[in-house]
This record gives C-alpha cells, sequence and structure tokens, in this order.
C-alpha cells in the first residue's frame, strides 16, 4: 500500500469527524430498521404513555422536540471542545492539539448528539396522520418502536452530557496531559521496530564496506516537508522484487528539502524510473510533524510542556517535575536493553534495508540538552533531573552509555551555577551534584539511599 494511503488512513481514524461519522451511518440504518419494524411488526396502544403515543401528532411532536435539541447541544459540545483545545494550545503547546482532536470521548460525544439527531429526523418524516383526499386514503402511522428507540438514545445522550462535562476538566488537567504522552512515548520505545519492518540480522554479520555510498543509487524526494510515515513492508518487498540492499536516510519526523537523497539503493541490475517511482511512494510527506513512527516528537511534546511550565509567566516547577517523572519512565525503559539492529531483512534471511532507529544516546540528548536551559533556572527541578539521571546511572549496566549520563549529569550541573541567582540554591545543587557522584560509584550507598527513602526516595 503507498504510504500516503497508510498516512491518510492514521489521519482519518485520528480526526474528530472520522467516529461521529461512522455513529451518523448507524443511526441511518438503525432508523430504516427500526421504522421496517413498525410497519411489520407495528405496536398500536390504547391510551398515551411515556414511552409510546396513540396518535401520529404527539409522535412528532416528539421526534421534532429530540432533534432541536440534540443538535442544540451537538453545537455547545463542538463549542467547548475549540475552547478546550485553544486553551490548550495557547498553555501548553500546539503540538498537543491533535491529542485533543484524536480523544474518543469528544468524538464518541459529538457523534451521539448527532446520530441521535439523524435517527430522529428520518423517523420524523415516517410518522402521519390519517387523512382522506378523494379516492385516496391516507392511513395514520405511528412509529411506536422507534419512538421507543429515540426514548432511549434520549436518554443515552443524557448520559453522555454529563460524562463530557466531567471529561473536559478531566481532558485538561496537566498531570493528565503528561501521563497520556509519557504512557505513548514509553510505548513507543518499547515497540522501537515493529514486526514490518523485516526481521534484524546481527551487525557482526553485515560487512558495511560492500556498500560504500560512492557506488550508491539515490533516490531523491520530488516534494519537501516532514516525512510523516514510511511503508516499510512495501519498501522491504519492493527491495527484495529488485534484488538490492536499501539504506533509509531520513525518518519519520526529518525534514526534507526538494532534492535531498531520501534512499540509496545497491542493486546487481539496473534501476529504472519506474523503480525509482515505487521507492520514492513508500514515504508520505506533510506540512508539519506527527507522533506516527515518531518517538522524537513525543519527548519534543514534553519538553515543551515543561518549557512553558517554568516560563516567568507560568512558573510552575511541580508541572516540570511531572515532565522529568515521565522522562524517567521512558529512558528507564530504554536503559538496559540493546537498540535494534539496524540491518532488516526479508523472509528469505537476506539484507534489504539499513535504517538506524532512535539511539539511547539520541533519547538522552533530546530530552536532556532541550530542556537543561530551563530546568537549569529552578533548583526544585534541577534537584529532581539530577535525581533520575543518579538512578539511571546507578542501575545502568552498559558503560559507555554510564558516561553519557554522568555528563549530562555534569553539564546540569555547570548551567545550574551559571543560571540560579540564590548563592544557596547553586550550594544546594552543587551538594546533591557531589553526593550523586558518591551514589553512582558506590552501589552499596545507592541501595542503602533508596531503602532510606531520602534524597533518592524524592525528599531532595
Amino acid at each position: 500500500m503507498n504510504a500516503r494511503l497508510i498516512k491518510a488512513w492514521q489521519d482519518l481514524q485520528g480526526s474528530y469527524y472520522f467516529l461521529p461519522s461512522l455513529m451518523g451511518l448507524g443511526a441511518i440504518i438503525l432508523a430504516f430498521v427500526t421504522i421496517y419494524m413498525d410497519q411489520k411488526w407495528g405496536l398500536s396502544v390504547s391510551h398515551e404513555s411515556i414511552f409510546f403515543s396513540r396518535e401520529a401528532t404527539a409522535a412528532r411532536t416528539i421526534l421534532a422536540t429530540i432533534a432541536g435539541s440534540m443538535i442544540g447541544v451537538a453545537a455547545t459540545t463542538f463549542s467547548i471542545t475549540m475552547v478546550a483545545v485553544t486553551s490548550a494550545a495557547g498553555q501548553y503547546g500546539p503540538r498537543l492539539i491533535g491529542n485533543f482532536m484524536r480523544d474518543r470521548g469528544n468524538q464518541v460525544t459529538l457523534g451521539t448528539f448527532t446520530s441521535t439527531f439523524i435517527y430522529c429526523l428520518l423517523v420524523l418524516r415516517m410518522a402521519r396522520t390519517g387523512e382522506e383526499n378523494g379516492e385516496t386514503t391516507i392511513e395514520a402511522f405511528v412509529p411506536n418502536i422507534s419512538l421507543l428507540v429515540a426514548m432511549g438514545l434520549t436518554l443515552l445522550s443524557v448520559g453522555v452530557l454529563i460524562y463530557f462535562i466531567h471529561h473536559v476538566p478531566e481532558t485538561l488537567n496537566v498531570g493528565n496531559i503528561t501521563g497520556r504522552v509519557g504512557r505513548r512515548l514509553r510505548q513507543d520505545i518499547e515497540g522501537r521496530y515493529a514486526s514490518d519492518i523485516g526481521e534484524a540480522l546481527h551487525p557482526d554479520s553485515i560487512n558495511t564496506d560492500n556498500y560504500p555510498v560512492d557506488k550508491a543509487i539515490e533516490i531523491k524526494a520530488k516534494a519537501e516537508g516532514y516525512v510523516q510515515a514510511i511503508n516499510h513492508k512495501a519498501l522491504i518487498e519492493k527491495i527484495a522484487a529488485a534484488n538490492a540492499v536499501a539504506k533509509i536516510e531520513y525518518r519519520p519526523g526529518d525534514f526534507v528539502t526538494k532534492g535531498d537523497v531520501i534512499i540509496r539503493v545497491w542493486a546487481d541490475g539496473p534501476i529504472d524510473d519506474k523503480h525509482r517511482k515505487c521507492f520514492r511512494e513508500t514515504y508520505a510527506m506533510g506540512q508539519e510533524r506527527t507522533s506516527y513512527q515518531n518517538t522524537l516528537f513525543l519527548a519534543d511534546e514534553l519538553v515543551e510542556i515543561l518549557a512553558r511550565a517554568l516560563s516567568p509567566g507560568v512558573n510552575d516547577p511541580f508541572t516540570a517535575i511531572n515532565c522529568i517523572n515521565w522522562f524517567h519512565s521512558a529512558l528507564k525503559a530504554f536503559l538496559n536493553s540493546q537498540d535494534p539492529s539496524p540491518f532488516r531483512a526479508d523472509a528469505n534471511g537476506d539484507l534489504r534495508i539499513i535504517s538506524y532507529p532512535v539511539s539511547f544516546e539520541r533519547l538522552l540528548s533530546v530530552i536532556c540538552d532541550q530542556s537543561r536551559s530551563y530546568i537549569a533556572s529552578d533548583r526544585n527541578t534541577a534537584v529532581k533531573m539530577m535525581t533520575i539521571l543518579t538512578q539511571l546511572c546507578a542501575e545502568c549496566e552498559d558503560e559507555e552509555r554510564k558516561v553519557l549520563i554522568e555528563g549530562h549529569l555534569k553539564k546540569l550541573k555547570e548551567a545550574c551555577n551559571d543560571s540560579l541567582i540564590s548563592l544557596d540554591d547553586r550550594e544546594s545543587v552543587s551538594a546533591h551534584y557531589n553526593q550523586a557522584l558518591g551514589l553512582i560509584r558506590n552501589p552499596v550507598d545507592y541501595k542503602l539511599a533508596l531503602s532510606n527513602q531520602g534524597w533518592l526516595g524524592g525528599q531532595g
């Protein structure tokens, strides 16, 4: 499948109108079904009741009232959602707008109200009073089964409205926002390579000298923008059909200008324009970055929330600390696991794709380097960041990664010395830094600090 179609399907599923549209279609089908049931097994009542009507006029009045109120409530909920989105964009950053638009609670709410409106409107036109027009007699038709369903949908809509009133404040709660982004970041890290990117080959089994850059066939971008998706499965199939090996030069989230080399191909045979077009179609480009296949986008979202929380106009260190906790969760999921092999094989075990995933070093750099200048201006968040870096370093089994973490710990301490105004704050950060180095180098002291619930227990 073309990468653009995959991305379009992802966008459609995450759009604000997709689920309400499906629910509206379901309401149309339900209306035809219940009207058919009324026509075949219609209920006749001898007196008025809460759910049934004896006269078509009363039934039409009820249906018209429900339909009118539902479309009014739907417009109100849409307005509330837009206010929530605007507020979130201003307070937490425009990157989070997509999260609110993809929220299933908001979509189900809008879909319930519009579906009830559509259903009542379709049933309304079938309810009719009896009359005689010359030789033609029109029998009265009161769709009591459909009316009963309409009343049920109305009660359901009232329940959904109550849920929506509760859901909107919950959606805007910064703890829930950071929690959703943080969990998605951790899930992306735990599944860094999906099954559609072929089987992993051990790096030691591949001689990269066999794939020199100057011998590669360059597949260049025909348009510019952000890479939003790559159809790895299709790329493997097309590369295998050409008996070639491809190296992916740009990952989702990278910005590509026209003429940039997005894929390099080494092939035994010729690669014509048809092959180039097929390879190029495995890329989907767009005007903005998205979270699809893009782990760093989620890390950037947390960094943006942290930066805004520590801005002078907001000055909310506890939201920043919340973001740091989710940084810890993401980095810990990556800490002692090996980076996935960049060498991917087809079903026959032949190398087809070379694609370097996001490494621990890259993720650590994105989190620490981008947030350091903001964290260094506040003593509380600086101490919290030192805490998680100390924990990560003490629990890390890879010496190279330990050196990286210690380096960021030192950079944070130096940034705090330059940014903190208070001498007491600078001395406090320096003391925590020295304590951190001692705990990193002495595992016994580190375990003791954890068991005593001291500084590393969150009381620093």
